[in-house]
């Protein structure tokens, strides 16, 4: 059984990478391998987020920083224990990983998450150099794919490039909404939206778009799942606008309680500049909700034809759109069920982790055909 080493930064119930890490371990006939630099762990198993074992061994490297040269050093002698493949995921680990792996003729796949011109230029700088050491690059989206800088394309082959689109655990969606009441008593209309408090997810916009609505319709309440240092920011701008006792504020919360935030509510909005794919949008279309999207490529490509599009720089936009379907309940099932079979159609956790497992395969076939070819 080929034995297969993956490298996150930390381990995450939440996190994109570490979710598909456990789908392909539970789907695929392989043996992985979590490598988590900055976790203390080093068990065979941890327990998941619902009790369950995971089904990988976790070899933790606890570093204080991304620049532990002890942390390093247990990495690469990890390395030395007769992997087959490395895949990383970050930008950082996965570069100095990348390098590592490469002195010990270890085949890499890497998988590039977000829009490169959102990268600043330091971290482009760091990322460019090692991409070339990965046997596939593989991309969540074609958006993600076609934003590589020029330099970074120079230095590419088209036969390492891949695009993947990110997966939703469609039974675990169904089950929370099966678990949880929905809201029908309630004639509140709420509008959600989910996303780290950063400038990028441009949550201001949904705010501003509020108050016209408020306007419109009394009772409608914006729910913001999410935490960052934007925060109070936020709340400052509902206050200034008179719209505070419409907005709600989760902070961070399991993903379990998203999809119940989802279950109450009718509408999801995601006004972000730019994403690499947007998991989150994906999760509240498997949910059966309607969603209003920045009008941007890559909501064009993930979302598709059942989104509505709106500019990100035009609240009044955004607005119009959101009051179309708050006052039409008809058009929110309209969108939203055509959204639900889009997700459900298209965006299938299990389907994501076959192609991996399939581009796992081809590359180990291919560097071990290699191999023999050198020793001949």
């Amino acid at each position: 059984m080929s034995q297969i080493l993956v490298l996150l930064n930390e381990i995450s119930h939440t996190s994109i990478p570490f979710e598909l890490t456990i789908r392909i371990a539970k789907n695929c006939d392989l043996d992985i391998t979590i490598a988590s630099l900055y976790d203390e762990h080093d068990e065979e198993t941890l327990p998941m987020g619902n009790g369950e074992q995971l089904p990988v061994d976790v070899r933790g490297f606890d570093a204080d920083s991304r620049f532990d040269g002890s942390a390093w050093s247990a990495f690469n002698d990890e390395l030395s224990r007769g992997y087959d493949l490395l895949h990383t995921h970050h930008n950082f680990s996965g570069s100095v990983a990348r390098v590592l792996a490469s002195r010990k003729d270890i085949p890499v796949v890497n998988t590039e998450h977000r829009d490169h011109s959102s990268y600043s230029f330091l971290q482009n700088l760091v990322n460019a150099p090692t991409l070339p050491l990965a046997e596939w690059i593989v991309s969540n989206s074609r958006v993600t794919q076609d934003s590589f800088r020029w330099y970074e394309q120079r230095l590419l082959d088209e036969d390492q490039l891949a695009v993947v689109h990110n997966g939703v655990n469609i039974n675990r969606i169904e089950d929370v909404l099966s678990e949880t009441p929905d809201a029908q008593s309630d004639e509140t209309v709420r509008i959600c939206t989910v996303g780290r408090m950063v400038p990028v997810k441009n949550q201001k916009s949904l705010i501003r778009a509020l108050r016209p609505i408020v306007e419109l319709d009394d009772d409608v309440e914006l729910v913001l799942v999410g935490d960052g240092p934007l925060r109070g920011e936020l709340e400052a701008l509902a206050t200034d606008l008179g719209v505070f006792d419409h907005v709600r504020f989760t902070g961070e919360i399991s993903r379990r309680r998203v999809y119940e935030v989802f279950r109450r509510s009718d509408i999801f909005a995601m006004p972000s500049h730019a994403e690499g794919f947007c998991v989150a949008a994906v999760e509240a279309m498997a949910a059966g909700l309607p969603v209003v999207a920045s009008d941007i490529p890559v909501f064009h490509e993930v979302i598709g034809e059942p989104g509505i599009f709106a500019s990100s720089e035009d609240p009044e936009m955004f607005a119009e759109e959101l009051s179309n379907l708050v006052v039409d309940e008809e058009y929110r099932e309209e969108h939203g069920s055509a959204c639900r079979t889009r997700a459900r159609g298209n965006f299938d956790l299990n389907e994501t982790a076959k192609e991996y497992r399939d581009i796992y395969l081809q590359v180990i076939s291919e560097t071990s055909e290699g191999r023999e070819t050198r020793a001949v």
